[in-house]
């Protein structure tokens, strides 16, 4: 994905985030993605909670950054 796309995916992503449960439960959308960049290197894009944290990657997932 090119780098001018990822704010309108971002944008896709908190607006799944943001569905509402689907029953009594209050079971939401949750996720977990490893975005990496040829630069920034990776962060962890997590859904929970009707919201999407980004944080920088976790060292112990840099295996996955190959």
């Amino acid at each position: 994905m090119r780098e001018s796309a990822i704010d309108g995916f971002l944008e896709q992503v908190r607006e799944i985030a943001r569905i509402p449960p689907a029953d009594a439960d209050g079971d939401r959308v949750t996720g977990l993605f490893f975005v990496t960049h040829e630069v920034n290197g990776m962060t962890e894009w997590q859904i929970r909670g009707g919201q999407v944290s980004i944080t920088p990657g976790d060292d112990r997932y840099r295996y996955l950054d190959a």
